[in-house]
């Protein structure tokens, strides 16, 4: 009886033991056997430093879920996409706009994802089928840094190359040069009688100089008041009134010589267009008028040769010679 007492009670612990350590992993996890989920992706064109599964989602610094899974897609045009599959607390306010940047977590070098909201008040359109919807992800602050970090060692390259070129053996002499230049000039101002005295006459001299520069202006001022006052007088005015209609009494008369001009150009080739009409078919014309006047006059001259040869001969006509038939 004893020993089945003892069996008892250490099965009794051992049950305690079991379901206590269920509870505990049921505690420490933070889930409970009724909450439900929603799930998301999360797409980065970038490498999510720092995320695996088990990762952090927060929204607003707090917890609302965790990464399941990761995976890759890869698209026609040949590049790779990065899903990040989340899940988080059902009613968790997600909209169309919002995106998952990468905050890292502390100097482990891992890495969370945080929820942000853009603009837009729409929540995001529920799942339809085994398609979830997708979030857009971006890279950390500290990523973008290191991917602009080729350019920034090229600079800082670019920069140290520079200065060892100013730094060279030769910008050295020529430094060197300069201070010797200037430790000459020193020496000559120490070795130089500079007394109170020629020093005062410098400064009175530099004084004297800016009142003379002063009455200079002085009097350009007053000059160019003259000038103003000259050209709003009168008289100017009236000279400027005359010259103005001198040049447009000018541009009417040139107006009147383009217009003759114009007109003598269309007289002129009107008449070369008569000469040339002329040359074509008035002398043709000509040349007949002229033959047939020649062979006119040839005509009357052998009528009047006729007339003077013999009158009657020529009105009659020839005599004809009579011949007599035999009978």
């Amino acid at each position: 009886m004893e020993s089945k007492a003892h069996y008892a009670l250490i099965g009794a612990f051992v049950l305690f033991a079991f379901f206590g350590i269920m509870a505990f992993l049921a505690y420490i996890s933070g889930k409970q056997f009724d909450e439900t989920y929603d799930e998301y992706l999360v797409v980065y064109d970038t490498p999510p430093r720092g995320i695996s599964v088990g990762s952090e989602v927060r929204l607003s610094g707090l917890k609302m879920g965790e990464v399941v899974k990761t995976e890759l897609e890869l698209n026609e045009d040949g590049t790779v996409l990065v899903l990040v599959k989340i899940r988080v607390q059902e009613n968790t306010p997600v909209y169309a706009d919002t995106y998952g940047v990468l905050e890292p977590l502390g100097l482990t070098g891992l890495s969370y994802i945080q929820l942000l909201k853009g603009d837009s008040d729409v929540r995001i359109p529920e799942p339809t089928g085994k398609e979830l919807p997708r979030i857009e992800g971006r890279g950390s602050q500290l990523d973008n840094l290191l991917e602009g970090s080729d350019s920034v060692i090229d600079n800082v390259n670019l920069a140290l190359s520079r200065a060892i070129n100013v730094l060279g053996p030769e910008a050295t002499d020529d430094f060197h040069g300069i201070l010797k230049n200037i430790n000459d000039i020193t020496a000559s101002i120490n070795e130089s009688d500079l007394s109170d005295e020629r020093v005062e006459r410098f400064l009175g001299a530099i004084e004297q100089a800016a009142l003379d520069v002063s009455t200079a202006s002085l009097s350009v001022d007053a000059t160019a008041k003259d000038v103003a006052t000259f050209l709003e007088s009168d008289e100017i005015r009236n000279v400027l009134t005359q010259s103005e209609q001198t040049i447009r009494t000018a541009e009417q008369t040139l107006n009147e010589f383009t217009l003759l001009a114009q007109s003598g150009t269309a007289t002129s080739d009107e008449a070369m267009r008569m000469l040339e009409q002329f040359s074509t078919t008035g002398l043709q014309d000509l040349s007949l008028a002229m033959a047939d006047m020649k062979r006119l006059i040839e005509s009357l001259n052998r009528v009047s040769e006729g007339l003077e040869r013999s009158p009657v001969e020529f009105l009659v006509g020839e005599k004809r010679e009579v011949t007599e038939l035999p009978q």
